[in-house]
C-alpha cells in the first residue's frame, strides 16, 4: 500500500482507497464523478443561468443594492451546487468552492459587471457559498444517518433569511448617512491652499493601488472659490481594465466660503461611483498654525447605498478615507509637504 495525495484537498491517504476519508472526493479511474465529468460542466452551466437571471431580476428592482443580492443568492447558488456535485460524486469542499468561484466570475463575465464588482463581492460571496456547503453537508449527513432533527435543519437558513431582508425596507435598514474626517498638517498657509484649490488639478499618473481600481477623474474644471460657482470633473472607468467603458460627470457646487472654513455639496454625479455611493458634499476647516503652517481638517460627508452595512460599510469608509488623502494630495497641498495627523497627534 502506497500513500498518494487526495487530488482535490491534498491530504495524504491510501492508494488503495475508494472515497478520500477528509473530504469525500472518489478516488480512481472507475470514479462515477470521472465518468459522468460532462454532466459536471451541465449543473455548473445550468446553475450559471439560474444566478445571472436571478441576479439580473433583482438589478432591475428597487432591490438591486439590497442584502438579498448579496447574501440570499451565493447561499442559494451554494446549496444547489452542493446536491448537484453530490450526484456527480464531488462534494468535497475545496471542489465545491472551485465551482463557487468559477459560477461567481461567469457569472459576472455574463452580466458585464465591472472588476470593482467582482473585488468586493467575493468574499462575502465565498463566506456564504461555505455557508451554504456546510447546511447542505450537514443535513446530508444527518440523513445519511436517519435522524429528522428539522429544528437544526433550518436554523441556520433561517438566520441566513432574515440577514437577506437587510435594506429592503426602511424599517430593515441600518443608518446609511456616514461620514469621514481627516485632518493633515499643511506646510502653507491658507491663502495659498484655498488658491491651490481654484486652480485646475493636473492629475497625477500613479495612484494609491486600492483607488487606481475606482473611477477616478480624468479632467477638473475648476473656477474660483465665490459662492454659486461650480467645479467639474470627469470620470472614465474601464470596467474590465481594457474595455466595456463607463463615462460620467461630478459637478461640486461651492456652497459658502471664509477664511477659516469652506463647504461644498455634489449637485450632479453620473460617475460609476454613483451607483454605490452617495457623496453629498465636504466641509473644509483651515486652522493657522506656526510658521506658516496650516491644520486642514476635510469631512466628506456620504451615503451608503449597498447592503448589509456590516460588510460594505467599512469597506466604504476606508474608500472615501482613501479619496479624503487624494485630494489633498493633489488639491490641497500640490508641492507643500503635509502630514496627515489624528485628534491626538501624528500617525
Amino acid at each position: 500500500m502506497a500513500i498518494i495525495n487526495c487530488p482535490d484537498c491534498n491530504k495524504k491517504i491510501s492508494d488503495k482507497t475508494v472515497k478520500c476519508s477528509h473530504c469525500r472526493h472518489l478516488i480512481g479511474a472507475e470514479s462515477p464523478a470521472i465518468k459522468r465529468r460532462p454532466f459536471r460542466w451541465g449543473y455548473l452551466i445550468f446553475i450559471m443561468g439560474f444566478a445571472s437571471l436571478a441576479i439580473r431580476s433583482l438589478l432591475s428592482t428597487r432591490f438591486a443594492n439590497t442584502a438579498l443580492l448579496y447574501i440570499a443568492i451565493p447561499f442559494i447558488i451554494s446549496f444547489l451546487l452542493y446536491h448537484f456535485a453530490r450526484k456527480d460524486g464531488h462534494e468535497g469542499f475545496g471542489t465545491h468552492i472551485r465551482d463557487a468561484t468559477i459560477l461567481m466570475f461567469g457569472t459576472s463575465a455574463f452580466l458585464f459587471e465591472g472588476f470593482i464588482c467582482v473585488l468586493f463581492f467575493y468574499p462575502i460571496y465565498l463566506l456564504f457559498a461555505t455557508i451554504g456547503y456546510v447546511v447542505a453537508a450537514g443535513n446530508e449527513k444527518r440523513r445519511q444517518r436517519g435522524e429528522e432533527n428539522h429544528l437544526k435543519s433550518s436554523f441556520v437558513p433561517l438566520i441566513i433569511a432574515v440577514m437577506a431582508i437587510e435594506g429592503t425596507a426602511p424599517s430593515t435598514s441600518f443608518e446609511r448617512q456616514n461620514s469621514v474626517t481627516r485632518d493633515f498638517i499643511i506646510d502653507a498657509d491658507v491663502t495659498t491652499i484655498q488658491t491651490n484649490m481654484s486652480a485646475p488639478v493636473d492629475l497625477p499618473k500613479t495612484r494609491h493601488w486600492f483607488l487606481s481600481i475606482f473611477p477616478l477623474p480624468i479632467e477638473t474644471r475648476a473656477g474660483s472659490l465665490k459662492v454659486g460657482d461650480v467645479h467639474e470633473m470627469d470620470f472614465v472607468y474601464k470596467r474590465w481594465f481594457f474595455t466595456n467603458i463607463k463615462k460620467g460627470q461630478m459637478a461640486l457646487r461651492i456652497d459658502s466660503v471664509s477664511e477659516d472654513q469652506i463647504t461644498t455639496s455634489i449637485i450632479k454625479n453620473t460617475s460609476y461611483l454613483s451607483t454605490y455611493l452617495k457623496i453629498n458634499g465636504s466641509e473644509i476647516n483651515f486652522t493657522p498654525l506656526a510658521d506658516g503652517q496650516t491644520h486642514v481638517s476635510l469631512t466628506m460627508n456620504y451615503e451608503r447605498l449597498l447592503d448589509p452595512a456590516w460588510y460594505f460599510g467599512p469597506l466604504q469608509h476606508y474608500a472615501v478615507s482613501d479619496m479624503c488623502d487624494y485630494f489633498v494630495d493633489v488639491n490641497f497641498a500640490r508641492e507643500a509637504d503635509y502630514k496627515k495627523v489624528n485628534r491626538n497627534g501624528y500617525f
